[in-house]
């Protein structure tokens, strides 16, 4: 123990007494230290020394979102159009909350991990099987929904289990030194601007959001260029913005900012305006929170004022809660129903719908998933998580969780690349990513989403200790 009082050697402020517990000289109350005794076990294997108050907070916040959640599920099935599948019925209210209750434990798994970019993935895949979780119990789509729920469960555990806990660094990195990545940077800046430049040749509208889904379908750039936006508006630009902040090149940082909003007029696409505003309100939470309690956070605030906002404001158009709580949080929920009830009857596409792979097998699909399901349901493009598409649409239900445990393996090479980075910086830059996960494939997110490329990034980019 340090010669400072009651501090131990993590650097974290614990109970003399449960210290010296641990070395075995003194015993006190056994009952009062035993959990703490497990908790930290169990949180030192894994690599985290653990804050107790910080652990009850994360267990409380989530278990707090879930019920935030499920409310808000409640008020969207009542604002949306019955052509979404979105229902309640006050019947099944309490069969739903109980499922939910007991889908809950996982989240135990949030307070002993520590911060990866896995950690904030699998918070995020959460709300999304839990959204379902509930959803499910109200849906007017008919299929087999027990076994499904089941499925949806097993599939998050078995992605959170390498996401979350396979955190190894890579033997091998080559990390450039802090000038290098400023001129890589302000390169990557100078691109996106540039992207936005040539895409504008096709097509620029100064409007707001509602009135540009009417004319999006009309822009005509080349389909080559959703690469670069994708890769720019999810990777680049969130890297750039966190590494300039990090660097205390804060009108840089403003520029970068600038750059994303500056692809709203070429792409009228919702996720595109509000990207900059979600790094701006990640910045606000990382000011006052760690990462672990910004990760809880970055959901539990969104969904909560949006609640509210409905709440004060019930006209019929509520911006911030069709956003928010509608389209980010419940129709990701509510695409794996409509995945589940669609290939309930329909043959699987056995990973054909990854184009490498369908032109490699000679089995592509005739359509992209998320227009076969437009013109299914007739609810717009249905693009869809993992859990969804690598999962229910490949190999069905019963075989999802091996499909999302190979994703989560994926999603550890993120853990590996930005491994003893900031936990602050890896969050921001991530931020955007992880939304971008919640509607579309792994494997789209992989490359017209730029994870990839974020992977190498923070693979090159100099820890503290060498910057």
């Amino acid at each position: 123990m340090d010669e400072d009082h009651g501090r131990a050697p993590c650097g974290r402020n614990l109970p003399i007494g449960f210290i010296t517990d641990l070395g075995g000289t003194h015993r006190p109350n056994r009952r009062r230290i035993l959990p703490r005794y497990w908790i930290l076990r169990v949180s030192r294997s894994l690599g985290y020394p653990g804050s107790f108050r910080e652990e009850f907070q994360i267990s409380a916040l989530s278990l707090l979102y879930l019920v935030i959640l499920c409310l808000s599920l409640i008020v969207v099935s009542q604002d949306v159009s019955p052509a979404f599948h979105i229902g309640y019925d006050r019947q099944f209210a309490f069969a739903a909350a109980l499922a939910v209750a007991a889908f809950g434990a996982t989240v135990s798994l949030f307070s002993i991990a520590r911060f990866t970019f896995g950690y904030l993935v699998s918070w995020y895949m959460l709300s999304i099987i839990a959204g379902y979780i509930w959803l499910s119990f109200f849906s007017p789509l008919d299929y087999d929904k027990s076994p499904a729920r089941w499925s949806a469960a097993l599939s998050l555990i078995a992605f959170m289990i390498p996401a979350m806990f396979v955190t190894k660094p890579f033997p091998l990195r080559l990390a450039l030194t802090p000038r290098q990545i400023d001129h890589l940077v302000i390169g990557m800046m100078v691109l996106s601007a540039m992207t936005v430049g040539y895409a504008s040749l096709f097509g620029f509208h100064l409007i707001g959001f509602i009135d540009g889904e009417a004319i999006r379908s009309q822009f005509g750039y080349p389909s080559w260029l959703n690469y670069p936006i994708g890769i720019a508006i999810s990777a680049v630009l969130p890297f750039s913005y966190a590494w300039l902040l990090n660097r205390r090149l804060y009108a840089l940082s403003v520029v970068a900012l600038a750059i994303g909003v500056s692809f709203y007029p070429v792409t009228l696409n919702k996720f595109t305006l509000f990207a900059p505003a979600w790094l701006l309100f990640a910045t606000l939470l990382l000011r006052f929170f760690g990462a672990r309690l910004c990760v809880i956070l970055s959901l539990l605030v969104p969904v909560s004022l949006g609640l509210l906002i409905k709440v004060f404001d019930p006209s019929w158009v509520s911006i911030p809660f069709r956003l928010i709580n509608f389209r980010m949080i419940a129709i990701p929920s509510s695409a794996i129903d409509h995945y589940n009830h669609f290939f309930s009857t329909h043959q699987l596409t056995y990973l054909c719908q990854i184009q490498p792979v369908g032109k490699f097998f000679g089995c592509s699909l005739p359509q992209q998933l998320g227009v076969l399901f437009a013109e299914q349901y007739a609810t717009g493009n249905y693009n869809a998580s993992l859990f969804a598409t690598e999962g229910i649409a490949s190999v069905g239900p019963y075989l999802a969780p091996a499909a999302t445990l190979a994703c989560g393996l994926v999603i550890s090479l993120g853990n590996k690349a930005s491994a003893e980075l900031d936990q602050k910086f890896v969050f921001l830059s991530g931020s955007i990513l992880v939304q971008a996960l919640m509607n579309v494939p792994l494997s789209t997110a992989m490359l017209s989403h730029g994870a990839a490329l974020l992977f190498a990034l923070w693979l090159i980019t100099p820890r503290e200790d060498k910057a």
